[in-house]
């Protein structure tokens, strides 16, 4: 079974077409709904807390909804998690239906992010010889150093000529106007480097929306002996960001203390879960102190006679009850293991916000906030503007954009005709 990437690489050639295609979506239209719980009174942290007065101070607020949660230790609690968070829209690679502003005015606190460099395709280097040839410019030299400069760290699912949001950074923004308004909120943000960027090139997205203020550094890399701060403690520090990135793609350049390796922290379950098996809570490599359970799965998918996989929301509805993520949170428990990363796809499906709820203890009630009721009804014009729009392209002029997998039709049927002659 191949996946979607193998997808991407497999139909690169026919996707001449993609340029009739926005992919990257805007935001979904529609005015946020749900309780809005005003901010509490903002303390600053006394520098040299001890204990006592930290869980005193802890008792006074809300941490991520729960007054409950506040004296518990990061890893001895439960968040809701989106799988490739940024994916929305009607690409098949698509994992979620509502953006990340949504998610996180809902309860979602943590999410799964997938960075591409956008000029990183060797199909788009092909292409672009093609054209400097037919044109009789030789661009060789100038084609190559285009494609050694790293992009903007791009957020794309599998590649970036299937499903591409925008540069990291704009979601960045987003998550500093929630954390600067929800004052007892912790997040988590996973960074899946796709394309091998630096450390540097990943903590530029994190400096220029300045998110870096809030950023977590943990106090020892050493799994064994490192003691997560509760949630109360992080608050009042101001600390309410974990950055966890899962590639070391460099050594020599100065590392944020803040982004730290993933692996170091975290282990998962399997995220090869295909639509009808069984989950199980069998951590993929080495136990360490936070354990990302993934609850999602995939289907096939056939096109030009091949057969990938694809996320599903019928699928996810199924799956994204309250009983069936509490069944394997507790195979978690009797492993020894606390699912602390429920990962989903199409969050929205099913009962997530509650099962997570169960999993802490805690009595569930709406947590969900108006964070960005505003952007929302302004993009709603917006995006309607963009659905509108026409994209000129050799093949497609005049086309407005759809699926893909209407473009992928129309551009085989192309690639048959051409093939004919």
């Amino acid at each position: 079974m191949k996946s979607l990437s193998v997808l991407a690489l497999s139909l690169g050639m026919l996707l001449r077409a993609t340029d009739a295609i926005d992919t990257h979506h805007p935001p979904m239209p529609g005015a946020l709904s749900g309780k809005y719980h005003p901010p509490m009174p903002r303390e600053a942290a006394v520098a040299g807390e001890d204990s006592q007065a930290l869980d005193k101070r802890a008792s006074t607020m809300d941490c991520n909804g729960y007054s409950e949660l506040c004296t518990r230790a990061f890893d001895k609690v439960a968040y809701v998690t989106t799988h490739n968070a940024f994916a929305i829209g009607d690409s098949i690679a698509a994992n979620q239906n509502l953006d990340i502003r949504q998610q996180l005015d809902k309860g979602v606190r943590a999410l799964m992010l997938d960075l591409h460099d956008a000029n990183d395709s060797s199909i788009s280097l092909r292409r672009r010889q093609a054209e400097a040839q037919a044109q009789g410019n030789d661009t060789s030299t100038d084609l190559a150093k285009r494609d050694n400069a790293k992009s903007t760290p791009t957020l794309c699912h599998a590649s970036c000529i299937l499903l591409n949001a925008g540069p990291l950074v704009d979601q960045l923004n987003y998550l500093k106007k929630f954390l600067d308004e929800n004052r007892y909120e912790v997040v988590t943000v996973f960074l899946e480097n796709d394309s091998k960027f630096t450390y540097a090139d990943m903590a530029q997205p994190f400096y220029d929306s300045g998110l870096d203020k809030y950023a977590f550094t943990p106090s020892s890399t050493d799994a064994d002996g490192f003691q997560w701060p509760t949630l109360g403690e992080m608050i009042t520090k101001n600390t309410r960001l974990v950055v966890l990135a899962d590639t070391k793609s460099d050594t020599t350049v100065p590392v944020p203390e803040w982004m730290v390796y993933d692996r170091n922290y975290a282990v998962q379950t399997s995220y090869s879960v295909k639509a009808g098996q069984a989950f199980d809570c069998n951590p993929i490599s080495t136990v360490r102190s936070l354990l990302v359970m993934n609850h999602f799965v995939s289907v096939d998918y056939s096109v030009l006679g091949m057969t990938f996989e694809k996320p599903d929301y019928n699928s996810s509805v199924a799956i994204n009850t309250r009983a069936g993520i509490v069944n394997q949170a507790n195979l978690c428990g009797v492993a020894g293991y606390f699912p602390n990363y429920v990962t989903v796809d199409f969050f929205d499906a099913g009962d997530v916000l509650k099962a997570v709820a169960d999993i802490n203890k805690v009595n569930y009630r709406d947590i969900s906030v108006d964070t960005f009721s505003s952007d929302a009804s302004s993009s709603a014009t917006g995006s309607s503007g963009d659905k509108s729009s026409t994209h000129s392209g050799a093949m497609t002029s005049g086309i407005k954009r759809q699926g893909l997998a209407a473009v992928l039709a129309a551009a085989t049927g192309s690639l048959l005709l051409l093939l004919a002659f």
